[in-house]
């Protein structure tokens, strides 16, 4: 079974978490879990507490196959290089890791856009968040996700096309299932 860890925020964005989870879980059978910083309970901008299973720093983690890093703005002031290396592992040992939004600032501290397309909320908020960060030349103004090489980038303002590039590497065969995915979430703008 494919496990799947969440890393979550005090503050997490309801809306980047709510359609990947939901997707991977229900659709293609990913068993959830949940990480935060000190392994206590955290509400997201919405209200809704969720229960922590892990701490960021708990080894067990290290055993998960996909790391997905949802928005917060308690990632900015983040900075924590075993957690980091942990990401960077997982990509070397050809896991998948997902950051979306603010989870791209701790993508670009720990390195794993070095390399790779990617794309976050704006290259110059990138670059003022994570000063260190280096990578501007594969940087992508894209308003859907952007996958490379097993690592999954989008701004806080496509949950839907993050949620999709995920499922796409976790079931590569279940391609016309995830765009009727993607299209049913178009149909509101659509017209």
């Amino acid at each position: 079974m494919t496990v799947a860890v969440a890393f979550l925020q005090p503050d997490w964005a309801d809306w980047e978490a709510g359609a990947v989870l939901a997707l991977l879980r229900r659709e293609f059978g990913v068993q959830i879990e949940i990480a935060t910083p000190d392994g206590e309970p955290v509400t997201s901008i919405g209200g809704v507490l969720a229960a922590a299973d892990y701490r960021f720093d708990d080894p067990v983690l290290a055993d998960a196959d996909v790391f997905l890093l949802i928005g917060s703005d308690a990632w900015i002031a983040y900075d924590d290089p075993a957690v980091f290396a942990l990401l960077r592992q997982s990509l070397a040992d050809g896991k998948i890791v997902g950051a979306i939004c603010a989870g791209t600032v701790a993508a670009a501290r720990a390195r794993l856009f070095e390399g790779r397309a990617h794309t976050s909320n704006g290259l110059e908020w990138l670059q003022a968040q994570a000063p260190t960060y280096g990578a501007e030349a594969l940087y992508l103004d894209s308003p859907r996700a952007v996958s490379s090489d097993r690592l999954v980038s989008a701004s806080g303002l496509a949950p839907v096309s993050f949620a999709a590039a995920v499922a796409r590497l976790i079931a590569p065969e279940a391609v016309v299932q995830i765009a009727e995915y993607e299209s049913l979430f178009a149909r509101e703008f659509a017209g």
